[in-house]
């Protein structure tokens, strides 16, 4: 911006070019005598008015020409070219607020960049490095929506309405009940279950701090309880659509996303009705210490329907670059 404050003023009471100065005769006024005194008091008048001519000049030279040589496009004021990132929406600033259909704040980059809030909590070292899937929905995808809080997001389609219907998640180390939401397909299966929904659920924010050591004993900890878990226990803990018989369950497996880590644990069963059922479930802990669960479950025939929709969906959980305080 620049600091043209514009031209110095003029000097003041100064005479102008081609006018008498102060002291002078001025029209009208009677004609003074021409003796010898006379004579040199005239010299005298003409040398000031000589005099007061030349200061105007030097001023009109050294102030104003310079200072109207300046005025002009460059000397006024620019707008900032560029802005800031604003803060995220209200939904992703904290983490009690259930989480929102809203953009992702700092997504994607690295964790410090000049976009970040000045009130905003930065990833904590490390996590940045990890890339995760890329078999996930493209920035700006019109089919998908986000779950977003103020620590990470995890997608579905944005085609799918509210469903409340999936059961209660809760906690796999405390057994509390998690905060929850979910997304679903308007059909409902025979168990007046959304065909196809994706839920995201958090409890306990900074549970565990940010210490990426803690963080990281914690997510181990629960890759190991979930291993050790009967099938009836694991059942109890794992939510998707109601399952009946053949219920198969992958080892749990503790897999890199995008600035984060995760358990996950793939399953499929059949309803009471027979239909085959396809889903995965994520369990993590995010950087700064809040247990997160989100997943994805549907009619396998639905996934056929919709290829690639399954995977993208359980790939895209991702950390935020950084956490709205």
């Amino acid at each position: 911006m620049s600091n043209y404050n514009g031209a110095p003023p003029p000097p003041q009471n100064l005479p102008q070019p081609g006018y008498p100065g102060p002291g002078s005769p001025g029209p009208g006024s009677p004609a003074p005598q021409q003796g010898p005194s006379n004579r040199k008091a005239l010299f005298i008048v003409l040398g000031s008015v000589a005099v007061f001519v030349v200061l105007v000049v030097v001023a009109v030279f050294v102030w104003v020409v310079p200072a109207l040589t300046k005025v002009g496009p460059t000397a006024q004021p620019t707008a900032v070219a560029e802005q800031t990132a604003s803060a995220a929406p209200s939904a992703d600033a904290a983490t009690d607020a259930p989480p929102s259909a809203e953009a992702t704040p700092g997504d994607g980059g690295a964790s410090a960049d000049a976009g970040m809030p000045a009130d905003a909590i930065a990833l904590p070292a490390g996590w940045d490095a990890l890339a995760g899937p890329t078999d996930i929905p493209a920035d700006g995808d019109p089919l998908f929506s986000k779950f977003v809080t103020g620590e990470s997001s995890f997608q579905y389609l944005k085609s799918w309405d509210n469903d409340s219907t999936f059961g209660i998640t809760k906690d796999p180390e405390t057994g509390e009940e998690m905060q929850q939401v979910a997304q679903g397909t308007p059909d409902l299966d025979a168990d007046g279950v959304s065909t196809a929904f994706a839920f995201f659920a958090e409890s306990n924010q900074g549970k565990f701090g940010s210490d990426p050591a803690k963080v990281k004993a914690a997510i181990k900890a629960t890759q190991d309880k979930l291993s050790k878990a009967s099938t009836t226990e694991l059942t109890q803990q794992l939510v998707g659509n109601k399952c009946a018989s053949d219920f198969t369950s992958s080892t749990p497996e503790t897999r890199e996303f995008r600035r984060g880590l995760a358990v996950v644990v793939q399953f499929s069963c059949k309803t009471a009705a027979g239909e085959a059922i396809q889903a995965v479930n994520l369990f993590s802990v995010t950087p700064w210490g809040t247990p997160q669960m989100m997943g994805v479950s549907g009619h396998k025939s639905y996934w056929d329907a919709h290829p690639g929709t399954f995977e993208k969906i359980a790939n895209s959980y991702r950390i935020n670059k950084w956490k709205q305080q």
